[in-house]
């Protein structure tokens, strides 16, 4: 049973119906891909391939689900569609993406409800429904929200040898949700087996306070962004709040979470007077044994007319397997550091200052760690903030040059810088006929087009409500301004 929920005020206008035609992966021309950038919105289309897997829910639509890959800094995405039903009446908003881990994403669809599900790839690709029992309006229902939610494959233990990544189909669900019966600090940790043969959910009680190194009590706020999995067998996971800290816990031990800890960022990205979108300029992932956080910092000068924007990249790490380990700065770079020339891909799709290509002219945020090097980082760039596509540049930060350029559609982000993808490595578990439309999309060696500006600043009117074939416009956006380090601000291009 999905979560009832009213939609007649939420309803996307104009579902985006267009994946991008400029690539879509075609994996018969490379090896199957290590990792990808996916897109956290899904595309409303009719595409299928061996990754295509289905659903048929109770009322008789079906759901179907597609991924189409291509090797960084290309983005990845999904496509969405409803068989049985008129899309414009099925979906009511573009599919969200939450949770991705190995062959596991955690999908939730709107449509006249909530519909949450998990999609395992493998041989036979299957997509799962998650039953949530309780009503939105109930202060106990679970999976509040998609960020803090974490998917954890369970492997048959009957099988000799059966790994975390095996086609059983069986996992689990948890989320760190705040109790709001009582202060901040108290959360529920929840969980969901997909093997029970009731579907039932349990929780048990975490309070901050009580964990092995607390956080300050005065500063006990908590709020969830991202989620990693530390450790596969125990399985230890990390709720993550990029501004200050991480929870990390067993999820799976039922028992009081007296061994549920609480490990803060690094001093210097610490910072208490912030709440949410920090990934705009922050970003964390494990990348070879380690766990690793990026910081994007912007300067802006209010007395220059020229938009001349500085900026810095800075990361810091610690071993998965050594937490108590004090975090150690691995790099640290500013724009002016970062060498652009012909030896860049793609390097025409760049503004240019005094007749050169540069970055520094851009707004910049999103940055997104390489899952197969450390100082490599992707960070996503506009001329204005309020353009309809978006450019992704490749920061190779040890070498301190511009690897490559490429255009990332940006029409759907609604706040101009807001959340647009995440890092998966679902792709290895694709086969070579996975990827692309019947093999016809490549990734081109260039993009033939010069950068496109902003947006005309108008809404599109569609009478019939099947004529959804152009992707979502919106009204234009403001320029960035600059930022006041003395304000608190939850302003999404509020960049540190």
């Amino acid at each position: 049973m999905a979560t009832t929920f009213p939609y007649s005020w939420t309803r996307t206008k104009h579902l985006t119906l267009c994946p991008p035609s400029s690539h879509g992966g075609d994996a018969a021309d490379h090896p199957p891909l290590p990792w990808i950038l996916l897109d956290v919105r899904a595309y409303i289309a009719d595409r299928r391939n061996s990754t295509t897997a289905t659903f048929d829910l109770s009322n008789g639509r079906k759901i179907q689900i597609t991924f189409c890959i291509a090797p960084p800094p290309l983005v990845s995405y999904i496509c969405a569609w409803s068989p049985t039903t008129d899309p414009a009446e099925f979906f009511a908003k573009e599919p969200a993406v939450g949770f991705v881990n190995a062959n596991l994403v955690f999908l939730r669809v709107h449509s006249d409800q909530i519909y949450d599900f998990v999609y395992q790839a493998s041989s036979s690709p299957s997509l799962k429904l998650i039953h949530n029992p309780y009503s939105p309006y109930n202060p106990y229902h679970y999976l509040r929200r998609i960020d803090n939610v974490v998917v954890l494959p369970v492997p048959d233990r009957h099988h000799a040898g059966a790994a975390a990544d095996d086609d059983s189909g069986r996992f689990c669900v948890s989320a760190l949700d705040r109790d709001r019966r009582f202060d901040l600090g108290h959360f529920k940790l929840c969980l969901y087996d997909d093997n029970s043969i009731d579907h039932k959910w349990s929780h048990t009680i975490l309070l901050l306070d009580q964990l092995r190194n607390p956080p300050d009590k005065d500063t006990v706020l908590h709020l969830t962004e991202k989620v990693l999995i530390l450790d596969d067998e125990q399985p230890l996971v990390a709720f993550v709040d990029l501004w200050r800290g991480m929870v990390i816990c067993n999820v799976l031990d039922n028992s009081t979470p007296g061994g549920s800890s609480y490990m803060p960022l690094p001093p210097e990205l610490i910072d208490k007077r912030r709440t949410y979108n920090s990934c705009v300029c922050r970003n964390i992932a494990i990348v070879n044994g380690r766990l690793t956080v990026v910081r994007l910092g912007i300067y802006l000068d209010p007395d220059d007319d020229d938009d001349f924007c500085a900026w810095d990249l800075s990361t810091w790490s610690k071993p998965v397997t050594c937490l108590d380990n004090e975090w150690r700065e691995d790099f640290m770079i500013e724009s002016s550091d970062v060498s652009v020339d012909d030896t860049t891909q793609n390097v025409c799709l760049l503004p240019k200052l005094d007749g050169c290509p540069t970055t520094e002219t851009l707004q910049l945020a999103h940055p997104t760690l390489s899952l197969m090097d450390a100082h490599i980082v992707y960070i996503m760039g506009k001329v204005d903030i309020s353009d309809e596509k978006a450019l992704v540049l490749t920061v190779d930060m040890a070498n301190k040059r511009l690897q490559e350029v490429s255009v990332y559609d940006g029409e759907r982000i609604v706040n101009d810088f807001d959340y647009a993808y995440t890092q998966s490595t679902i792709s290895q578990y694709f086969t070579e006929a996975a990827a692309g439309v019947k093999g016809s999309l490549k990734r081109p060696l260039k993009f033939h087009m010069q950068y496109p500006h902003k947006r005309l600043g108008e809404t599109i009117s569609r009478s019939d409500p099947m004529d959804l074939h152009e992707p979502l416009q919106l009204d234009a956006g403001s320029d960035m301004g600059t930022k006041d380090e003395t304000e608190d601000s939850n302003n999404p291009m509020d960049l540190e």
